[in-house]
């Protein structure tokens, strides 16, 4: 069995929602949200899961929207190895207009994170018990991620 592992620098708690129509500065009502996990790394790990195939997947985490990507991820049963920031995970916002069956995507930015964080990142994969066969590195970038620990 070959051994998967996936790293996530800027994950994601994607928030999505419907709405009857999308109309410029009148209170729109929604459906209720939908919570999923999210980002590169994080989405290739679910659709593994979702293949049959195990992997690991490692990312930053913080604050109660970092919670809620952790429990998301366990309730799809993605082995994890998180790594804890200062501040709180990224979110991000999506509504479907059901009248013209467009989408509207909010992606919020991630937070910087330290350089500790980054250190710990690294140290994170280091330690992985198993060296994997693959490393998937997917997703974008966090504000101000020092390419000096690369």
């Amino acid at each position: 069995m070959s051994t998967i592992v996936t790293l996530t620098l800027n994950p994601t708690v994607d928030k999505s929602t419907t709405a009857d129509q999308i109309i410029p500065d009148q209170k729109i009502r929604c459906a209720a949200p939908k919570f999923e996990p999210g980002g590169g790394g994080i989405n290739v790990s679910r659709a593994l899961k979702r293949l049959g195939t195990d992997s690991l997947a490692v990312f930053p985490v913080g604050g109660p929207s970092g919670t809620l990507l952790r429990e998301l991820l366990t309730q799809e049963q993605i082995r994890q190895a998180p790594v804890e920031m200062h501040s709180r995970t990224r979110e991000n916002f999506i509504v479907v207009d059901a009248a013209s069956g467009q989408q509207y995507r909010f992606g919020m930015p991630g937070t910087a994170l330290t350089a500790e964080e980054q250190h710990q990142i690294l140290q994170t994969l280091k330690h992985i018990d198993q060296l994997p066969e693959f490393l998937v590195i997917s997703g974008s970038l966090p504000r101000a991620w020092s390419q000096n620990l690369w």
